[in-house]
């Protein structure tokens, strides 16, 4: 029988080909093709799985870094009687792993990621920042995807982080502000779950079960519920189709989201609470119901508040001092202090109003002079002050657009508001904002009826104020551009090499140092700062205390306005602003690249005479007085003084200190800047160096630099043991520094940088925070000082005070085991990877850029300093390590300041 050939051929040939179209098809179906986005707005793109997930792209290449925020629209608003506080207790336990990722601290430990979540009202949010790698691409999207789905939790990581938790709540119930504040809100809000505290509990949290958790995350960690935000460095096509790989396989589930139904009733009078204490100074607050953060009023509500303070109100948990305290009475007000905050949430909103007074006062007068304040502030305002307002709020919102990392956390909360698009519906808004629209929210707002009253130490017809559903319409969210207006940064290669060969390196003949590192930024914005290191000479003549306030009062409202008019002209969103240093003080600028040299024209200006008044100082002094002796009280600030302490005055005597000085002290200090100080000026972004040196310079040629500089720390270097008792004092604080006198070229140098990680790592956090749940908050460094031999471990950690001892005995533990226990090669392994991702961090934003060229140029060094640090911690043997960990690392020989209520926790020892 013939066989035919060409038919057989053709037959196979056409299988082959619906084979390959078929292979095709399904693989263009479970990668994906790149989707059109459902919308764009300014660059950021959205899209949505078939799932229900959404996804928002903000893609920036000149950006080293990549963050991911994954938002889950569930906060303490969705949390079902009797478990107050489990949406937070939930963000812990998100962090014990899955059958995959068993455990997380390794992960994070090992890849270099910076993570850390947040739960509020409205959300809970996960966000991580890391290198911009495809690797790392693939491994966070696989790592959140997974514990979003499959969290493995037990009884016993549960009791573990109930500790932490219950610790946390202590410490937040410890200042008789927040005490206040918790509940006033309550009492503001009776039914509705925005009543009661994010933190939750003791009595609830301490009931919670595995099941409960569960039970919480399955209904409302759900795909249709959730938002993954990527910005910064990523291929767009890779991150979707990795997104899709990952998420795009959890189900959504078939049940419908459970409906929320409790609504307050309209408040139908004033209402007041009474929090008595024996710490803190007397606070009298005000809260006013609001519209919710989607609600057209709300833009001008947030004038209004803006107005009211002088400055940018606080949101979200963050609250912000007034620029002035002349909103009341100085003879009732006293020293006190007057701060705020507004707040938008999903279904309503509020603003509050807080003032402090002196020790022993009535808060009843002062609150008084808020209601009066508040309720008639409308009558009197003007657009000018509108305008400003307006100006402030804008200038906030651009700013966090030109940093990516922050736009891409503020998006959790318009996201949680219901779109993200709201961000820039609201922005709109805020433009379009008039003085009538302010007066009308005002009236319907901020009257008596609507407002509760707090105090820490009927009536005629009410007037109802109904709170208006949420509402954006459609068409109000369309419309916005396409494409970013801002400009894109250029990417440099996060190598300390390629970095310094881009620096330009000047110093003048007075021996000023000049460091400028020219690249094109996002925003085409410039960084720029300039330090005066004061000699040891100097520093003996200049009263400590004035040279605290100098900083504030050379970049003060007053001085800044008299710089504008002898330089006019805009600057855009530039700012200066002035920072108490260890060895002096300096000024930082911030300013697009137009008006950088005209800002640098007004820092000039700013030097030359000072332009502040004697009101700003006097205010400024009261405002540090204040911050004092509120230190006086608190654990935290008493120990860490004690130890930051350069000389042997008391607290108590450092505030008597500040008090009497005086505006001609301030003075002196100001002309002392001229004489012999050093100094330098650095610069991050997009100008001429020869330009910025030659506008400089005029400045920095009135300086006179001395040959040495001395440390302020001075030789107090001897083992001592403090101990500071605050009756009643619910938390405790231990705070200590080991001075180790060798320098960074000492043989012993690198291999006690290693050890000290691996301790940090393997032998003190286990010990006090993961594995028995003492301190909820610590904090570690290793640094060397400046002008000396000398490098310091210092380490706080805060506790209840009935549990310092045991505190104490687990850090004492720490170092022993240093001496007892070798360290092993992993944990030398991952404690290199760690600094070496730390060395990394410095050059991953203009501001970190800043500060290290700052930090290398004052100490002569160079960028290729860095490198050749990171090339002995590579070469540093496992031997050397553990005997300078032995050598250096001893637990007798540490100054200690503890601080709490000493005497019960010795009482719980016993």
């Amino acid at each position: 029988m013939r066989l035919d050939i060409e038919r057989v051929v053709s037959f196979n040939c056409t299988r082959l080909m619906l084979f390959l179209a078929f292979s095709l098809t399904v693989w263009s179906k479970l990668l994906g093709e790149m989707p059109e986005p459902v919308n764009v707005v300014e660059g950021i793109s959205e899209y949505h799985l078939d799932n229900g997930l959404k996804v928002l792209t903000v893609p920036d290449p000149s950006i080293p870094t990549l963050t991911i925020n994954v938002i889950v629209r569930a906060g303490s608003r969705n949390e079902p009687y009797g478990q107050k506080g489990i949406a937070h207790l939930l963000e812990h336990m998100m962090f014990k792993g899955t059958a995959t990722f068993p455990d997380v601290r390794n992960i994070i430990r090992r890849n270099g990621w910076s993570m850390q979540a947040s739960t509020w009202n409205d959300f809970t949010n996960y966000e991580a920042t890391m290198p911009g790698t495809p690797e790392n691409l693939e491994k966070i999207i696989h790592f959140e995807a997974d514990r979003f789905a499959n969290l493995r939790l037990t009884s016993a990581q549960l009791a573990e982080e109930l500790k932490i938790v219950l610790n946390e709540n202590t410490n937040a119930k410890a200042s008789p502000e927040n005490l206040l504040t918790e509940q006033m809100i309550s009492m503001a809000l009776p039914w509705h779950n925005y009543g009661r505290a994010t933190i939750g509990n003791q009595g609830d949290l301490s009931k919670i079960t595995v099941d409960s958790l569960n039970s919480f995350r399955q209904t409302y960690y759900r795909t249709d519920n959730a938002t993954v935000v990527l910005a910064g460095r990523f291929e767009p096509e890779l991150a979707l189709n990795t997104i899709k790989k990952h998420f795009g396989g959890i189900n959504r589930p078939q049940a419908a989201q459970p409906i929320e139904s409790t609504v307050d009733p309209p408040q139908s009078g004033e209402r007041r609470i009474t929090v008595r204490g024996i710490v803190g100074k007397p606070v009298a607050a005000l809260l006013y119901h609001g519209p919710a953060g989607a609600h057209e009023d709300f833009a001008a509500f947030e004038i209004f508040v803006s107005a009211l303070m002088d400055t940018t109100p606080g949101y979200l948990w963050a609250q912000e001092r007034f620029r002035s305290a002349d909103r009341v009475s100085r003879e009732i007000i006293g020293d006190g202090q007057l701060w705020g905050r507004v707040s938008g949430l999903k279904q309503r909103g509020f603003v509050e109003l807080y003032g402090t007074m002196p020790k022993d006062s009535n808060p009843e007068a002062l609150l008084h002079e808020l209601i009066v304040a508040t309720e008639h502030f409308a009558d009197k305002l003007t657009s000018k002050e509108i305008q400003s307002a307006k100006r402030r709020v804008l200038a906030r919102m651009q700013r966090q657009l030109l940093d990516l990392r922050s736009f891409a956390v503020e998006l959790r909360y318009w996201e949680s508001l219901g779109d993200w698009r709201l961000y820039f519906l609201h922005r709109d808004r805020i433009e379009n904002v008039r003085l009538e629209d302010v007066q009308r929210v005002a009236k319907r707002y901020l009257h008596r009826d609507n407002r509760t009253e707090g105090l820490y130490f009927a009536s005629s017809e009410p007037a109802l104020t109904e709170i208006q559903e949420s509402f954006a319409p459609q068409k109000d969210l369309g419309g916005f551009p396409r494409e970013s207006s801002i400009a894109v940064g250029e990417w440099i290669d996060p190598d300390p090499t390629t970095v310094e060969n881009r620096v330009i390196r000047r110093t003048f003949p007075s021996g000023v140092k000049v460091a400028l590192l020219p690249k094109k930024t996002r925003g085409s914005i410039v960084h720029a700062r300039l330090t005066f290191r004061i000699g040891s000479n100097q520093m003996q003549a200049i009263s400590a205390d004035a040279l605290l306030l100098l900083p504030d009062l050379i970049t003060s409202t007053n001085a800044k306005a008299a710089t504008r008019e002898r330089i006019p002209g805009s600057v855009g969103l530039g700012t200066t602003s002035g920072n108490r240093t260890v060895e002096g003080l300096s000024i930082t600028i911030y300013s697009e690249k137009q008006y950088f040299l005209r800002m640098l024209d007004r820092l000039n200006e700013l030097l030359s005479e000072p332009l502040f008044t004697q009101k700003e100082f006097e205010a400024l002094k009261r405002t540090n007085v204040d911050s004092l002796e509120r230190r006086l009280g608190l654990p935290y600030p008493l120990a860490d003084a004690q130890l930051r302490r350069s000389n042997t005055q008391s607290l108590k005597e450092e505030l008597k200190s500040l008090k009497s000085t005086t505006f001609a002290d301030v003075l002196s200090c100001y002309r002392s800047l001229t004489g012999k100080v050093h100094g330098e000026f650095v610069a991050v972004g997009d100008f001429d160096t020869e330009t910025v040196v030659a506008k400089v310079k005029p400045t920095l040629a009135r300086w006179q630099s001395e040959l040495k500089l001395q440390s302020p720390i001075g030789d107090r270097f001897a083992s001592t043991s403090t101990e500071l008792q605050i009756d009643g004092s619910p938390s405790a604080c231990f705070a200590g520094e080991l001075y180790v006198p060798i320098g960074s070229e000492h043989p012993d140098y690198v291999a006690l940088l290693v050890a000290h990680r691996v301790w940090m790592l393997y032998r003190l956090i286990p010990r006090i925070s993961q594995d028995v749940g003492l301190s909820y908050y610590y904090s570690n460094s290793f640094q060397p000082v400046p002008g000396m031999t000398q490098v310091q471990v210092s380490l706080r950690a805060t506790c209840d005070s009935a549990r310092l001892p045991e505190l104490k005995q687990a850090i004492t533990d720490s170092f022993s085991s240093l001496q007892t226990t070798e360290i092993t090669a992993d944990e030398l392994s991952i404690a290199k990877e760690q600094l070496a991702n730390a060395a990394r961090m410095k050059f991953l934003s203009d501001k970190s850029l800043l500060s290290s060229l700052a930090e290398t140029t004052s100490e002569d060094r160079t960028f290729l300093d860095e490198f050749n640090l990171a090339e002995r911690i590579k070469h540093v043997g496992l031997a050397e390590v553990h005997q300078a960990a032995q050598r250096h690392l001893i637990f007798d020989r540490m100054i200690i300041a503890v601080a709490g209520d000493l005497a019960s926790s010795n009482a719980h020892d016993q």
